[in-house]
Order: structure tokens, then sequence, then C-alpha cells
């Protein structure tokens, strides 16, 4: 048995940057644990070709149930299991929201995380050549960079969002989102730099009162009646405990954490005793509010002979052969690399739509994809582009439940994609806002034949989502962050877990509703203010 001030579970995305904030006081002692491995893995720090490590050991390789809203089809969900998380296994893109996002936080219950606050913390965090500014930083531990692209047809999607009346070109995390963008990255001179990379370099790995313990299974939080007292977890076949003096801190993601804390006897009440786990807090709230990015594509098939795509294989190894030697060839790129937002009413504060363009038609393994593959049987073959379209702000939630009390058995996912009606009719309206785009000057010559097709009725939308909705992982909120007045609150503003002492949570699933962007950035802002928080409570 050994003890540390803190003990840190999780070395994903905000995990790393509290252990090495609160590390930063040399009287306190930290500890992070972390399930997987040291960052092994080539793939990962290439922008193409990390779907290599899909199914791998670095992947928890969840999986959603069923899910009746598009057909009865479950969605894999990568996570990634080693220091990193999964920033390993993602896209890396550094997409913030907007102030508007954070304010309603604040309005909904949690007090501090306004819009307002959240920049400062970004501003604080980021190191881009697009700052410093009101709306950017320099100099901090974050390094983004503008992505590369291939080919012209990349630029070419840009210029189409604004020929269709949505906006210039700009910065997407600027003053406004209503802008068409190739946003920023994670990456530095074409290499993957994880926030774990960033928060635990060599310095901060040097220090005495930092550990961190890999391939580090926690198994529950342990608890003195209420007060978090430390976590038991596995190593080598081991079972090991390891007391916190101060507090526990779950940084394990959004489908982890939950599962954690009902391991441990918080969460439903009556959900733990069907499972036979003794009740520590009845915190009805923990494992709901699961909600995810839903998005669908509009598929275009380029006439014959006519090029502009990138549909080279970036995870062949000749591809990895080549970056590894230059940084250069199919896996220094990600084709699904512009971005534009659109609003329902035209301007407002906070965007209903996300636009994702991608200059390679070709269909990932991963991600099956209706429209011209039936028609045409040749889409991989043949040039063309993807628009997804993502709905930023679904109304409809899910649950995550344990599927037994055996901590090595995966918890149920149920995100329950587009189980509220509304959701797929405004995922209809933004595929129209996608295919908007395939109209245009700059995107004339790519485009022969569009699925769904320009005048198709809604029953045509429904049926391509029912085949091709997906997901943009970034599932949230199952220990939702709100004012304790509503019973559904997991966690108070200072990431406190309700009914019980010592412990708090932060990762992604302390988000209240998606933000209108993607998850990385979020996530290390919430590490950011965990640690700041700790620490103004000693």
């Amino acid at each position: 048995m050994s003890s540390s001030h803190y003990v840190v579970v999780g070395a994903g995305t905000a995990g790393p940057v509290i252990a090495s904030r609160l590390s930063e006081d040399p009287a306190v002692n930290v500890v992070l644990l972390e399930a997987g491995k040291e960052n092994v893995y080539e793939a990962s720090r290439t922008q193409g070709a990390f779907f290599k490590l899909f199914g791998s050991e670095a992947d928890w390789q969840y999986e959603t149930t069923a899910q009746a809203g598009i057909g009865g089809r479950a969605i894999t969900h990568p996570r990634g299991k080693a220091v990193g998380g999964s920033c390993l296994l993602n896209i890396g893109a550094w997409l913030r929201g907007v102030p508007g996002d954070y304010d309603r936080w604040a309005h909904e219950g949690a007090a501090g995380w306004d819009g307002a606050e959240a920049l400062r913390t970004y501003v604080r965090i980021e190191d881009t050549d697009r700052g410093p500014s009101e709306w950017r930083g320099s100099g901090g531990p974050i390094t983004l960079s503008d992505l590369p692209a291939p080919t012209a047809l990349a630029d070419d999607l840009l210029f189409a969002f604004t020929e269709a009346g949505y906006g210039p070109r700009g910065d997407v995390d600027g003053a406004t989102p209503y802008v068409a963008d190739r946003y920023q990255s994670i990456f530095k001179a074409r290499t993957r730099r994880t926030p774990a990379d960033a928060y635990l370099t060599d310095e901060v790995r040097a220090r005495p009162n930092l550990r961190i313990i890999t391939e580090a299974t926690v198994t529950k939080v342990l608890f003195d009646g209420t007060r978090a007292s430390g976590v038991a977890y596995e190593k080598g076949g081991t079972e090991h405990v390891l007391n916190a003096e101060r507090e526990v801190i779950l940084s394990a993601g959004t489908i982890n954490t939950p599962q954690l804390l009902m391991l441990s006897g918080v969460g439903p009440a009556a959900h733990l005793r069907e499972h036979g786990i003794e009740v520590i807090a009845d915190v009805p709230g923990v494992g709901e509010n699961l909600h995810d990015h839903p998005t669908a594509p509009v598929v275009v098939t380029a006439p014959r002979g006519v090029g502009g795509s990138y549909l080279a294989d970036p995870t062949s190894d000749e591809a990895l052969a080549q970056w590894r030697s230059d940084r250069s060839g199919p896996a220094a790129f990600f084709s699904q690399n512009g971005v534009g937002f659109v609003s329902r009413t035209g301007g407002s504060l906070v965007p209903d739509y996300e636009l994702l363009f991608d200059y390679n038609p070709a269909i990932a393994s991963n991600s099956p994809v209706g429209g011209p593959t039936a028609e045409a049987g040749e889409v991989e073959q043949r040039n063309g582009y993807k628009i997804w379209a993502v709905l930023l702000h679904p109304k409809s939630r899910g649950t995550l439940r344990l599927a037994s009390a055996d901590s090595h058995e995966k918890p149920i996912i149920d995100p329950g994609y587009l189980s509220d009606p509304d959701d797929r009719a405004q995922l209809v309206e933004a595929m129209r806002h996608a295919q908007k785009l395939t109209q245009t000057p700059s995107l004339a010559r790519y485009t022969e034949t569009v699925y769904p097709a320009v005048d198709a009725d809604d029953s045509v939308f429904h049926e391509a989502i029912l085949s091709s909705m997906y997901t943009t992982y970034h599932l949230a909120g199952t220990a939702r962050m709100g004012d304790l007045s509503d019973p559904l609150t997991v966690v108070d503003p200072q990431l406190r877990v309700r009914g019980v002492t010592g412990l708090r949570v932060a990762d992604a699933s302390v988000i209240p509703t998606l933000i209108s962007g993607h998850t990385i950035a979020p996530s290390v802002m919430i590490g950011e203010r965990a640690a700041q928080l700790i620490r103004n409570a000693d």
C-alpha cells in the first residue's frame, strides 16, 4: 500500500493537465494512473494513419447498443488506452466552440463556467501563430498549427462555403464561427503533440513529487464512510491500493468515469443494487445525459477524368515509411480538414450545424456510407468529395449502464441517437445546407452525382440517414456538472461529486451540453480549471 496527496485516474486529455499543474507545487505529491501503456505507437503521431490503432491494444474498443433511430445499427467508439488517451486516435481538431456555449453551461447551473472565463482559459493555454489576440493565445502549452492539404479541392471546398453565402474565410475560433477555415489541430511540424505530450514534458516527468504509473487499471474508488480515501488498481496481475490523503480526481472519460463511479458505489441506487454493489451515495445522474454529435454525409462523385481528390492509403507501410522519412505523403494528411458553421436563423450567437469538408470520397471501413456506392459501385476509384453535416445541439439523450459488477466487463453504451424526432429533422436541414455548397462555381467541375440528390424529398434523406449517420466521437455528459438543486446533477461547479467528499470528476463526462465544436479543447480547459479549483481549495 502506498499513498499520495492526489490520485488522478486517467492520463488521456484532462488527466495530464491536472497532474502537471498540481505537481507544480513541490509540497504535494501526485500520482497519475493510466490503464494503457506509454504512447509507443508510431501511427498515433501521424495526421492520417491513426486509424491503424482502431481495434488495437491502444483502443478500449467500445460499441453502442443497437440504435433504433438509425435502423438498428450499432456504432463503434474507439477510445484511446494509452498515455494521451483518445487524442492518439482522432483527428486532433482544436475547435473550441463559442462563448455562448459556455454561457449556457453557466445559465443551467455551472456557475463560473461562462464564456468569458472559458475564453480566458483558452487564451492562456494556446500557442498558435494566430495569436496573441483577444481571441487567441500564444506561448501556452498547447501547440496548434494549420492543417496541410495536398490538393486544391481542399481550398475549393472552403471557397464554396463563401459562395453559398455562409461567410468569408477566417478563424472559426476567432470573433465569429461563421467563416470557412482549415481548422487548427494539435500538430507541430506535422507530428501529433497530444495534451499529454504538452503537459507531461521531460522536465515535468522529472519532478520528484509526480509519479506516473502505466498499465494500471483502476477497479474502484475506495471510501472511508463517504470520503474517497484512495483507489484499487490492477497492474501485472496484482491488485494494489493507493491512498489519497486529499483527493481522488477521475479523468477517465465519458465512458470509463461513470462506469468507475458506479462500480465504486456512487450512482443510481436501484441499478447498483441490481448488480450487488454496496451503495455509498445514491446519485441518479451518473450515466445519464449521454449525448454525442451525430453526423451524416452528402456524398459527391466527380465526372470521369476529373481529379482533385486524394485517394492514397494513409495507413500503408509505404505511407508510414514516407512520413517517417520526411513527414510527407499520405500519412501526413487527413482529408476532412476544412470546416464552416451554419445558423438556422442566420447568424445567431451559437451555431446550429457544422459542415466538415472532406476531399476524399472513399468509404472508411468503419463508417458505412450509402448513396453513390450502391449506384456507381466505383466511388473508391472515382474522384469526388463529401460534406459531413453535423448536428451540434441534439436533443436526444441516452445512458451508460453497468453490464455487471465486474470491472473487466464493458459497460452498456446507449446514446439514443436520433431518439428525439427533432434531431432527425434538423439533421436533414443540415444536409440541405451542405448540398448548397455542391452547387457553387468552385465545386461545379467536381460535381456529377450528389447523394442525396439536391431535389430529393425528406424521405430520401431519412433513408440516407438510416444507413449513413455516424458519430463524430464526441460522447459527453455522463457526470453532468450543474447546480445540486437538480437531482440529475453529478458534480457541482467545483467538480465535486455529490453525496461524497474527496472525489472530483474532470473530463468530458462533466460537460452539461455539447459545445459548437469538438471535445479536445473543452477537455483541456476543464483540466486547467479543475487544477485551479483544487489549488484554491487547499
